[in-house]
């Protein structure tokens, strides 16, 4: 088996260190050098430095049009594998393979596309998993060669479970690999699709149900960063305790939004559509990340005052 491993983020770096270690990777195809924050500098993309230091040959092609594609294919290779590539592929360039894989984060047929991880925590979905498919037409359509199913207990951020999948995808896709046996069955069940996420998508709507809002807040916590307005402008909320599958629902005094007290060793209690949540961390505006204790501390009138 000679691979072409197509990846660019964090999550697929762990599969990539273990297939190269198996010694099955000819070419990594990862996306170009992106503009940091101020736009002066190009950084490279987790796969292509982890690629470099491991002495693996790195393509990063603009579009996978014929050069692209002439040039992948003098290096031979007989399977492709993506991991969070971040590109779709043609038929003239699956036509390069005898065999396509494709690693995804959830449980295919449901949460096909951009953002499975960041979907099934905003949807309090209790479990998701990982699915190895063949590439197919259409967007995560492919045949299943296997699932691995993952529990979740309503903790989960985004980078969290990130983190998680990466760490588990090599132990289960290393050995439907390997199996020379291994049967690719069709998806069955009704497909759901996620798509980009937005800044947008980070407003609270604090009349909403606290398991929605602690969900929101943990699957933006990387970006875009659920937020409520505070006094004209936005206050991230950027950590949140406990699970979002057992709090406690209770008839609010208070009007949803409603920045009610600190309680210690929980963090900020805020007023939901059915009951109350506890922020532990905040971002205000022009300053540094903080506990919710720090943020109380220099913000002395903020109980009792509303996020809209």
């Amino acid at each position: 088996m000679r691979i072409v491993f197509a990846g660019t983020g964090d999550i697929a770096v762990p599969l990539l260190e273990a297939l190269a270690g198996e010694g099955l990777v000819s070419l990594v195809l990862t996306a170009p050098d992106a503009p940091g924050k101020r736009g002066k500098t190009l950084i490279p993309s987790p796969v292509k430095v982890r690629a470099l230091e491991l002495g693996l040959d790195v393509f990063q092609p603009e579009t996978i049009r014929t050069e692209a594609r002439e040039y992948i294919a003098a290096y031979s290779a007989d399977t492709l594998l993506s991991f969070c590539y971040g590109k779709i592929f043609g038929p003239r360039f699956l036509a390069l393979f005898q065999e396509t894989f494709n690693v995804h984060p959830s449980l295919l047929p449901s949460y096909r596309g951009c953002s499975p991880i960041y979907a099934v925590i905003r949807e309090c979905e209790r479990k998701t998993g990982i699915t190895l498919q063949r590439i197919g037409a259409g967007v995560d359509e492919g045949d299943v060669y296997g699932v691995l199913p993952i529990t979740l207990d309503g903790t989960e951020t985004e980078p969290s479970l990130s983190a998680k999948v990466a760490s588990l995808a090599p132990g289960f896709v290393l050995p439907i690999l390997l199996d020379s046996g291994r049967k690719a069955v069709p998806q069955s069940g009704e497909a759901t699709y996620t798509s980009f996420v937005k800044k947008e998508d980070g407003k609270i709507d604090f009349s909403s149900s606290s398991e929605k809002i602690h969900a929101q807040i943990r699957a933006c916590s990387s970006w875009p960063k659920a937020y409520g307005i505070l006094g004209g402008a936005p206050l991230y909320l950027t950590g949140v305790s406990g699970s979002g599958f057992s709090i406690e629902k209770t008839v609010p005094s208070e009007k949803p939004g409603t920045i009610a007290a600190l309680d210690k060793g929980k963090g900020l209690r805020i007023a939901t559509g059915d009951g109350y949540i506890h922020v532990n961390r905040v971002l205000p505006p022009m300053r540094k990340e903080m506990d919710a204790a720090s943020f109380v501390n220099g913000s002395r009138d903020v109980i009792g005052r509303i996020l809209e």
